[in-house]
């Protein structure tokens, strides 16, 4: 069929959390802009990733989104259980609540609205590559559900394909913006959706299960969505070599809790990539931005990726409104992104990505006795995971010390995770205004990881 050509002021290669949210925010902020919204899902499968399908109540408020109503919601969430290794210790957290959600139907939300502000959907339509003339991204081009070839030519195009990364693989490796991940700071995860034989205890509670045997380098996990369903996967730390994590899943977690012994139907099955790390060092190039996983802009801790992918949606759709506003498409322009994610959420993130790096190090038996010790306690989980600080006060520090004397190196090393975890946070909050100070930044960035790697061995 015919190649065609097709004009917009935004370009979004893919309709996921991020896409989707960007799509829905910038149609409302920016009345008359020009956005295409492309995806390779169907109707009936978006936002389809394998996930936990977990999301933080306080997402709705910080993002502008409606926060999920009637079907949408699977489940109600109104705290964590977080087991040890040998599940002797379990730390309770009320504090968090939130929701198991359907994503395809919140999915289906976001994209409808999207389009009823005007927004151009396109699904079954296959991203192909970005196009890139006079040294920025002017595009990209994609196969559309009839099979023909169209160039979807943009001011700014958005790379929000997920763990795919479809057009920022293809950009070229001197762009900052076109920064590769190390497969060990991914996690390769994969669940299963259950319909089980009896009813699940505190439905209302998602357990997380800290086990380097089962879940070398992640954890796994066990999701009530309503009386008698359950969402149950595991992630691994992907780059090292460990068995696939459905083999782990149907060996070792099957049965593994009471309910699991008693499966009636296997409503959903699959696995994906997750990225666990500090977010990319800029989501912006040459006339692109990039969002979700292809930004690493997830929880590097536990994996979840739609809180945070939905917050930079936001921060990307003011930035897009004043550029469509001032007519200006620049870097310069679009920085703004960049400042507004790297100093509200991106600290947070790179602070719990060094605390992951120090969970990774950590045997089961030192999880067993710390989390048994109080070396962190519920509050120290929960604050941590909310702000990225850890916190310890004198009088916690002189209990602890008398708890751990039996084990004094592994408070040692806390209080050092602790120590770059403030000093990450710090690094973060000085992110460059604009991109002329992007290089210089990076070079102390990565020192500051070489130092904090050192002290860790």
């Amino acid at each position: 069929m015919a190649e065609g050509s097709l004009r917009y002021d935004v370009a979004i290669a893919g309709a996921g959390p991020a896409g989707a949210t960007l799509a829905y925010l910038a149609s409302r902020m920016a009345r008359g802009i020009r956005i295409a919204l492309v995806d390779f899902r169907r109707w009936d499968n978006l936002w389809g990733k394998p996930c936990g399908d977990a999301i933080s109540h306080h997402t709705f408020p910080e993002t502008g989104v409606e926060p999920p109503r009637g079907e949408e919601v699977r489940q109600l969430v109104k705290g964590i259980l977080i087991y040890s290794p040998d599940e002797r210790t379990v730390f309770r957290v009320d504090a968090e609540s939130g929701y198991i959600i359907d994503r395809t139907k919140l999915g289906q939300r976001l994209v409808r609205e999207a389009e009823d502000n005007g927004v151009d959907v396109y699904l079954e339509a296959r991203v192909l590559s970005p196009i890139i003339e006079g040294g920025r991204v002017q595009g990209f081009a994609a196969r559309l559900k009839d099979g023909s070839k169209v160039e979807f030519r943009a001011k700014v195009t958005v790379e929000a394909t997920g763990g795919g990364m479809a057009l920022k693989t293809r950009l070229p490796r001197s762009w900052p913006v076109a920064e590769p991940i190390n497969p060990q700071d991914t996690n390769i995860a994969y669940r299963e959706k259950l319909v089980l034989g009896e009813d699940v205890e505190e439905p209302h509670y998602i357990r997380i299960y800290i086990n380097q045997e089962i879940a070398p380098g992640g954890y796994w996990w066990y999701f009530p969505e309503g009386i008698r369903e359950v969402n149950s996967g595991l992630g691994v730390q992907g780059g090292k070599g460990y068995p696939s994590p459905m083999k782990i899943f149907r060996e070792k977690l099957l049965g593994r809790r009471p309910e699991l012994r008693r499966i009636v139907r296997v409503v959903e099955a699959g696995g994906a990539m997750v990225p666990t790390r500090r977010p990319a060092d800029t989501l912006v190039g040459p006339g692109i931005i990039v969002l979700g996983d292809a930004a690493y802009t997830v929880n590097p801790v536990h994996g979840g990726g739609m809180s945070y992918s939905m917050r930079a949606a936001r921060y990307a759709a003011e930035a897009v409104a004043k550029a469509w506003e001032d007519d200006d498409w620049s870097m310069e322009k679009l920085w703004m992104l960049n400042t507004a994610y790297m100093h509200r959420v991106g600290a947070r993130q790179a602070s719990l990505d060094l605390f992951r790096l120090f969970l990774q190090r950590l045997s089961d038996d030192d999880l067993n006795y710390g989390m048994a010790k109080g070396l962190m306690r519920e509050k120290d989980i929960y604050e941590t995971s909310i702000s990225g600080e850890l916190k310890m006060s004198v009088v916690e520090k002189v209990s602890r010390v008398i708890a751990g004397l039996g084990r004094p190196s592994l408070l040692i090393k806390l209080k050092v995770v602790a120590d770059y975890m403030r000093r990450i946070r710090e690094l973060y909050r000085r992110y460059p205004e604009s991109p002329r100070g992007l290089e210089a930044w990076k070079a102390e960035l990565r020192s500051l990881y070489t130092e904090y790697l050192e002290n860790l061995r």
